[in-house]
């Protein structure tokens, strides 16, 4: 474990030194503060490239080009139309066709031999409509009047273009990296010395993994980001470096795991990539329900990654996010606003074929939700759920909901009591809704909430 402590150490200072320009091969040589001053003298920004950058090499063609749109262009007008019989490449679609029809085609021998007073030979010439007896005769009117002498040239396959070297004399011991100007940009890399730095960052967040130093590991995948950041525009490096970096603060402080965690969030919001930035957002509310307890937090992070997955039409993942919201709605008291969203699923998964079984779930906690507020809305809510969903006043929960309301009314506790254990021994009610039971109790003024716990 030591050893793989040194080692990130190691990678840390390396990374740092190679992020200030202080590495590689003229920083062993002339110290960090010359080594940009030496490169220069080395590789110069007043380098002109050649003057083109592409050369066509299509038998002999030699044709210079800046770019490869143009050198496409070329190659579209020129050498495009090749015959797959015998090679020959011609200038247009026109004369591929002639060739095909005149060389290759049985029928047109056919037409030729059955009527030999037919003329079948067309010009080479697209846009002339002239047509001759005999091949020679259009040979003749082509080369005369359009200036085609031979419209076919033979090769061998297509041929890439060459690529003219950007420097009049080789350098063998730098590899410039060329940017879209035309000169030569002053990042040099020598040989294996100078690695990049954000790689290095990473290592060392490894190690430090392994020998379970956990901050440290964070600070280094950390680190790692904010090169990324600065030297490259690949943000997925940028976002992945800070997940890991939440992974290991998480361990031993949650707060910085909040942070890394909310930057990641950030970055994929800005790619676009909406389902990682809601997968991020629910990890931060999962931290605040446990490692660093934040009921408000928690739920503003849910109902994000709610609203990221309802634009990306992953409505599954949307519902599980929202039924997170209303719990956490009604355990802070804001019933409305749990009423509503578990009014909004249960109708959705009521109309659903797979998933409506399951509505009478999402029914019964909004309908706990009522009984906390107001008993006369609780009714109505009743009567509406049934119309909704007509199987809901079958259900067990539909019946306990209407004996509890009946117990309120008649302000009996002791009866209200045993018809919340009758209903546990089949049903098991949770934490969540155990609590909400202690509140609608409290209505009918019941101090003692201990028989319901």
């Amino acid at each position: 474990m030591a050893e793989n402590e040194v080692k990130a150490r190691k990678k840390l200072e390396d990374a740092e030194k190679k992020a200030k320009g202080g590495g590689g091969f003229f920083g062993s040589l002339f110290g960090a503060g010359k080594a940009e001053e030496a490169a220069d003298l080395f590789v110069q920004e007043d380098i002109p490239i050649s003057k083109f950058d592409l050369i066509c090499e299509e038998s002999g063609c030699g044709m210079g080009f800046d770019d490869i749109l143009s050198f496409e262009n070329h190659y579209e007008r020129f050498h495009k139309h090749q015959c797959a019989v015998c090679g020959q490449q011609f200038p247009n679609l026109h004369c591929f066709e002639i060739h095909i029809d005149e060389v290759h085609c049985s029928i047109f021998k056919t037409r030729r031999d059955r009527d030999p007073s037919a003329a079948l030979y067309r010009c080479y010439e697209p846009m002339c409509l002239q047509t001759f007896l005999i091949s020679e005769e259009r040979d003749h009117h082509s080369e005369k009047l359009h200036n085609i002498k031979n419209p076919s040239l033979f090769f061998e396959r297509r041929k890439l273009p060459r690529r003219i070297q950007s420097f009049p004399t080789p350098l063998n011991e730098a590899n410039v990296i060329s940017s879209s100007s035309r000169r030569i940009p002053r990042a040099v890399v020598f040989g294996d010395e100078q690695k990049d730095p954000t790689f290095e960052s990473k290592g060392a967040g490894n190690l430090f993994k392994i020998s379970k130093l956990w901050k440290e590991a964070g600070d280094a995948f950390v680190r790692s980001a904010e090169l990324h950041a600065a030297a490259t525009d690949q943000k997925h490096d940028v976002a992945s470096n800070y997940a890991e970096a939440a992974n290991c603060y998480r361990k031993v402080n949650p707060q910085k795991a909040i942070d890394c965690l909310m930057k990641t969030a950030e970055t994929y919001t800005d790619m676009g990539r909406f389902n990682m930035a809601a997968k991020y957002h629910c990890t931060m509310a999962e931290i605040f329900e446990s490692e660093a307890p934040d009921m408000a937090q928690a739920m503003t992070h849910y109902q994000e990654a709610a609203d990221f997955y309802k634009g990306e039409e992953s409505r599954s993942s949307a519902t599980k996010c929202m039924i997170k919201v209303a719990q956490y709605a009604a355990q802070l008291e804001d019933y409305r606003r749990a009423i509503k969203i578990f009014e909004e699923v249960a109708t959705w998964e009521a109309d659903h074929p797979t998933l409506k079984y399951a509505a009478k779930n999402h029914f019964f906690q909004s309908l706990l939700c009522y009984l906390c507020t107001d008993l006369l809305d609780t009714q109505n809510a009743l009567k509406r759920y049934e119309e909704i969903s007509p199987s809901f006043a079958d259900s067990r929960e539909y019946k306990f909901v209407s004996e509890l309301i009946s117990c309120l009314e008649d302000k009996n506790q002791a009866k209200f009591t045993e018809t919340v254990k009758a209903f546990d021994k089949i049903s098991r009610l949770d934490q969540w809704h155990t609590s909400l039971m202690v509140r609608i109790k409290r209505s009918c003024g019941d101090e003692d909430d201990d028989d319901l716990k």
